[in-house]
This record gives C-alpha cells, sequence and structure tokens, in this order.
C-alpha cells in the first residue's frame, strides 16, 4: 500500500536493514490484535538493532562520542492488523541524513507472507546535551549510517 504522506511514500533502498520480532501478549488487546502503541516498541528494537549494526550501539553514540539524538517526530500508517504470536518483518533504513536530523524509515510485514502491516518514520536530531540545541552530526557517524541509508542522503 502506497501511502500519501511525503516522509512515507518513497520506497525502500536496495540495501536495508531487517530484524525479526514478534508480537507479544503485552503488544496487543485482549482479542489478540496487536495495539498501535506496539510499534514504537518494535521501532525501538529496529532502530537499536540498525545503529548496532553500523557500529554505534547506543551506549558507543551517547556516553562514549557523546551524540545526543532524542525524538522530534514520529508517523505511522496502519496497513492491516497484527496477532499475538505472529512474526513480524521490521525493515528498517535511514531515509534522510541531515546535517543535524536524521529520519528512519520503517516497514512492517508479516514474516510468513510479507503482508504488509504498517510504515513509519522517526525523525531524530542531534543536541548538545546540555543545552538541547542542534549539533551538527560528525562526519563519521554519518559514515557509518549510510551502510543502510537511502540513495538521497
Amino acid at each position: 500500500m502506497k501511502s500519501r504522506h511525503p516522509e512515507l511514500a518513497t520506497p525502500a533502498p536496495d540495501r536495508t536493514f531487517e530484524v525479526r520480532e514478534r508480537i507479544r501478549w503485552a503488544d496487543s488487546d485482549p482479542m489478540g490484535i496487536i495495539f498501535y502503541g506496539a510499534y514504537l516498541r518494535l521501532i525501538g528494537v529496529a532502530e537499536g538493532e540498525m545503529f548496532r549494526a553500523c557500529d554505534l550501539p547506543s551506549d558507543v553514540l551517547r556516553l562514549k562520542r557523546g551524540v545526543w539524538i532524542p525524538r522530534k517526530a514520529l508517523h505511522l500508517e496502519f496497513h492491516s492488523a497484527a496477532e499475538l504470536e505472529e512474526e513480524i518483518i521490521v525493515q528498517a533504513w535511514f531515509g534522510s541524513i541531515g546535517n543535524s536530523a536524521i529520519t528512519m524509515r520503517f516497514e512492517f510485514y508479516r514474516a510468513s507472507d510479507r503482508a504488509h502491516r504498517a510504515s513509519g518514520a522517526l525523525t531524530v536530531v542531534s543536541v548538545e546535551r546540555e543545552s538541547m540545541t542542534p549539533r551538527r552530526l560528525p562526519d563519521d557517524v554519518r559514515a557509518a549510517l549510510m551502510r543502510y541509508a537511502a540513495p538521497s542522503s
């Protein structure tokens, strides 16, 4: 399903990161259908693993490199309902990497048949920790993220 939202309209690049995760009891409503807020957990899993795959796990990025990236914006669109115990594939990539902002893209699929469950975009901004003012991403961090970046990044 193609989105009309500009952040979700572009297709995935040739090289993306994928992680598998299961819909758990805490992710679902009493009928066994995914609760919309569970997608935030899935985004967190995919984001953390994608940064780790770029050799930038969160403790290295924040504590050793001093790169703080609080959330700025989140957009989600739901295409079909995932169910309890369903295995989900989260396809992720860096949709855009600016001077200080990074927009990550996420597509969610049922693992068994690639039924499209949802689409999402999360924007984070590199900031100075004390003032929370934008800070340019270090060039080597930007280079590491290019591993899973859309060509226009």
